[in-house]
């Protein structure tokens, strides 16, 4: 299963990092492809509101293409935003503006089935929130939404990102699911031999 990871955290060494090693302790494990994301380095512009992009594609020249491209080659997509007073950082809401109004509209929602699932990192409040969002932001593109059943949030404030030990828990379920779903709507990958996890240079977490 090929994932892809969205990750907005602008922090070399943050607690967004933190998860991302545990994700890929995750994707190594059930021999996944992990294509981690991170929107901090990207040229991501804010929408023009034009509303050209009802019936054309978006003509705002960054990296939103890109972006979409590698989500578009991808099984599922992790949506890993951090919080930032009381909702996402502006360059993860960028994002979710392009590519979940404008931008794949025009595409026919090229997104579409494709499996989804949402990390918050932050500290107090507002996570909830954030997550609603992102919910939201999946539905808009008419993805499938694989969780534990509760959200994966992991909060600062406690340390580091194993010390939330029902956060990990949280996560761990979700990817299980993800993989769940995706043998399910792909029956022969349960036949297919899984190659070890490969990730491109630039994937490692900073």
């Amino acid at each position: 299963m090929k994932i892809c990871v969205l990750v907005g955290s602008a922090r070399k060494h943050g607690l967004s990092s933190q998860v991302c090693d545990i994700l890929k302790h995750h994707f190594n494990r059930r021999s996944s492809l992990g294509n981690f994301i991170y929107l901090a380095e990207k040229n991501i512009q804010f929408c023009d509101a034009d509303n050209f992009c009802e019936h054309s594609p978006c003509n705002v020249s960054d990296d939103v293409e890109m972006i979409v491209e590698d989500l578009r080659l991808a099984d599922g997509i992790i949506y890993m935003p951090v919080m930032h007073a009381y909702g996402t950082n502006s360059k993860f809401q960028a994002f979710l503006e392009r590519a979940g109004y404008g931008y794949l509209r025009p595409l026919h929602r090229p997104l579409q089935d494709k499996i989804a699932s949402i990390i918050v990192i932050g500290r107090r409040y507002g996570h909830t929130a954030v997550y609603a969002q992102i919910v939201l932001n999946i539905m808009l593109n008419k993805m499938i939404l694989a969780g534990s059943g509760f959200p994966v949030l992991f909060m600062g404030m406690l340390g580091g990102a194993l010390d939330d030990s029902e956060a990990v828990e949280s996560l761990d379920q979700t990817i299980d699911r993800m993989h769940v779903v995706h043998q399910r709507l792909h029956p022969v990958a349960r036949l297919q031999t899984h190659h070890p996890l490969s990730l491109h240079p630039n994937f490692d977490c900073q």
